[in-house]
């Protein structure tokens, strides 16, 4: 009986492990998205750095309401 309880446990704990995986793949995928605007806008225009960082100021912004949403 105890050892149904822990195998109970354990898989009542398991999708809540999957959460944090989803948020961190979600952050890389978000990494990835912002070098490649970021590096694409610089190889168009390389003289533009007030806009390169506003760019990059608002994929911050992005990443920061990401961070605050409520569970």
């Amino acid at each position: 009986m105890k050892l149904h309880n822990a195998i109970t446990r354990t898989q009542k704990t398991s999708p809540t492990q999957s959460v944090p995986e989803k948020s961190i793949d979600k952050k890389k995928w978000l990494k990835v998205i912002e070098f490649a605007v970021v590096g694409f806008a610089t190889w168009c225009d390389p003289t533009a750095g007030g806009l390169i960082f506003l760019l990059r100021f608002c994929f911050q912004i992005l990443q920061a309401l990401q961070n605050d949403r409520p569970k």
